[in-house]
This record gives structure tokens, C-alpha cells and sequence, in this order.
């Protein structure tokens, strides 16, 4: 009796150890897929969590950046009103300027065409003195020789050539009157063309015009940029591991078989 319970103890070992190593792969394998489960669960969560993060972080610097660009607009909207401020003092003082320069320009030509007209008028005047004292003169010259109460050519060519002298001396006259008037004339006319250069030797400051800088734009929130898809593969199936305890019983049996043939065989030998 006790040659066939040892291949039934050795196969029934086997197939023990069969299943057992059956079970303990199954359980492995059942233990993998729970970690390989647990990490794709964490990795997602970590990458949920650092899209978030990057995307607060970039949130961050485009609202420091859109502070500085507004801090420096602010300085160059500043500047800009002190460009302003400094073209509208300019063109205050360019302003005061022309104004003096035109009033002396109108007082200088008042005063000079004034006196080119006294002095023109003064001699006009000694001309008629000189011209009604020569006549006294003549008329003088011949009321002597009337009252001398003589005839004759001679007294006759006194008479004409006191004539022809005050003849002369009108003509004289005329001929200086228009050559004084003509004189008067272009020194009025030089004196308006003086004015005019005077006039506009200043002119008005034409004021640059400055340009407000362009404020900057807010900046648009980011995006969470999504995670990649993750795998795991499937659970393990029953069917295998049942079939690897099915497979360590057959390989307990066939031990069991196979012990109880060869020490058949060493009995009968």
C-alpha cells in the first residue's frame, strides 16, 4: 500500500505547488494592474495639477507685464505733457516777441514817415517863402523904374529880364517840386517796404504736435492646456489564471503518473 501513495503524495505536491504558483502569478498580476491603476490615476491628477499651475503662473507674468507697460505708459503720457507744456511756452514767448517786434515796427514807420513828411513840407514851404520874396523883388524892381517915370528900350529890357528871371526861377522851382515829390515818394515807399521786413522779420511758433503713446492691452487669461491621454492595458483575466491552476494540477497528475511508472518499472526489474 504504500508504493502507490508515494506518487499520489509526489503529484498531489505538485499539483500543490501548481496552484499555488498559479495563484501567487494571478495575485502578482492582479497586484500590477492595481499599481499601474493608482499611477495613471496620480499622473493625471499631477498633470491636471501642473496645467493649472502653468497656467496661474503665465496668468501671473502677463499681469506684472501689463503693470510695467502701464507704469510706462503712464511716464510717457507724462512726458508728453511736458512736450505740450514746453510748446505752448515757446510759442507764448515767439508770441510776445512778434507782438514787440511789429509794434516797434509800426511806431518806427509812423515816426519816420512823419518826419519825411515835415522835412518835405518844410521845404515846400521855404520854396513858396523863396518863391513870394523873389516876386516882391521883381515887382519892387519894376515899380523903381515906373517910378522913374522913364521910356525907352532899355527901360523895356529891364522890365523883361526881371520878367525872365522870375520866370526862370518858377520853373526852377517846378522842376525841384517834382523832383522832391518824386524823392518824398520813394522814401514813403522804402519806408513801407522797411515796415513789411520789419513786420515779418518774426514769425509765429508753429507748435509740434506731439502724439499720446498708445496705452497697452490687458492681457487675455491662458488656457489649461489639457493632459495626454494614458493607458494601463486590461485586468487581468480569470480564465488565465484558472487555467494556470488547472495547468499545475495536470502537472501534479502527470508527476504523480510519471513517478508511479518508473518505480513500477525498478519493481519489475
Amino acid at each position: 500500500m504504500a508504493f502507490p501513495l508515494i506518487p499520489v503524495l509526489f503529484g498531489a505536491a505538485n499539483a500543490g505547488m501548481g496552484i499555488l504558483q498559479g495563484a501567487a502569478s494571478n495575485q502578482a498580476a492582479q497586484q500590477d494592474y492595481a499599481n499601474q491603476k493608482a499611477y495613471q490615476k496620480a499622473n493625471d491628477e499631477f498633470a491636471r495639477w501642473q496645467a493649472g499651475f502653468n497656467a496661474r503662473a503665465n496668468n501671473l507674468n502677463s499681469q506684472y507685464s501689463y503693470w510695467a507697460e502701464t507704469v510706462n505708459h503712464g511716464q510717457q503720457m507724462a512726458y508728453a505733457g511736458s512736450q505740450r507744456n514746453v510748446e505752448l511756452m515757446r510759442s507764448v514767448k515767439q508770441a510776445e516777441v512778434v507782438g514787440q517786434t511789429r509794434a516797434n515796427a509800426g511806431a518806427a514807420y509812423v515816426l519816420d514817415s512823419s518826419a519825411i513828411g515835415q522835412a518835405y513840407e518844410e521845404a515846400s514851404m521855404q520854396e513858396a517863402v523863396s518863391l513870394q520874396q523873389y516876386q516882391w523883388r521883381a515887382l519892387q524892381a519894376r515899380a523903381s523904374v515906373q517910378a522913374m517915370a522913364m521910356e525907352g528900350n532899355s527901360v523895356d529890357r529891364l522890365v523883361n529880364d526881371y520878367a525872365r528871371q522870375l520866370g526862370d526861377y518858377e520853373t526852377l522851382q517846378s522842376i525841384n517840386k517834382g523832383i522832391r515829390t518824386r524823392q518824398y515818394t520813394r522814401e514813403q515807399t522804402a519806408q513801407v517796404a522797411q515796415y513789411l521786413s520789419r513786420w515779418n522779420s518774426q514769425q509765429f511758433y508753429e507748435e509740434t504736435q506731439v502724439v499720446d503713446p498708445v496705452p497697452p492691452f490687458a492681457p487675455l487669461p491662458a488656457l489649461v492646456q489639457p493632459s495626454g491621454p494614458s493607458f494601463t492595458g486590461s485586468a487581468p483575466s480569470k480564465t488565465a489564471a484558472g487555467l494556470n491552476i488547472a495547468s499545475g494540477v495536470l502537472g501534479g497528475i502527470n508527476a504523480g503518473i510519471g513517478m508511479a511508472s518508473t518505480l513500477k518499472g525498478l519493481k519489475e526489474g
